[in-house]
């Protein structure tokens, strides 16, 4: 980590691996241990609020996450919140649908009015098919985990060169 201040990146995964495909975010940062040099990695977080206070400062916030709705299973979809935008986070919509009692979007619109956002914030989202109780994801997700956890590689690369 650069310097005293906050972390440049900060990475959080949002799931319960407890509900099959929600466990796909914590999957992806399983995947990823150790190979995320300086990034802070906030780890598998329960729900999406835990995220505030965590990510203030941040250069950067990937935030990995289960998504459902139109989103095929099994598909990765990468969405940069327009902090400029007056609404400022998406709206729930297929590439936001959670299973959590609030979602990331609904996180990120408390964070903007709180005036706690990082400069910048990407979700990666990964489709998911079975959001019922059990452990285990289903195969079209098992097999997103390793094209979403390269696309975290990147955006932790991308963040973290722009403090060298």
């Amino acid at each position: 980590m650069t310097g005293a201040g906050p972390p440049h990146v900060v990475i959080a995964a949002v799931g319960n691996p407890l509900r099959r495909d929600d466990g796909a975010g914590p999957a992806v940062l399983e995947q990823l241990r150790g190979e995320l040099g300086d990034a802070l990695v906030l780890g598998a977080l329960a729900s999406p609020l835990d995220l505030l206070g965590a990510w203030d400062g941040a250069g950067l916030a990937v935030v990995v996450d289960a998504v459902g709705g139109d989103v095929v299973p099994g598909e990765v979809r990468v969405v940069e919140v327009d902090l400029r935008d007056p609404q400022g986070a998406p709206t729930r919509t297929a590439a936001t649908a959670s299973s959590h009692g609030l979602g990331v979007s609904e996180a990120l619109r408390l964070a903007l009015a709180l005036g706690s956002m990082p400069a910048r914030v990407v979700l990666v989202g990964i489709g998911g098919d079975d959001f019922g109780e059990g452990v285990g994801l289903s195969p079209s997700v098992s097999a997103a985990v390793e094209r979403a956890a390269q696309v975290v590689t990147g955006l932790v690369a991308e963040g973290l060169a722009v403090v060298r």
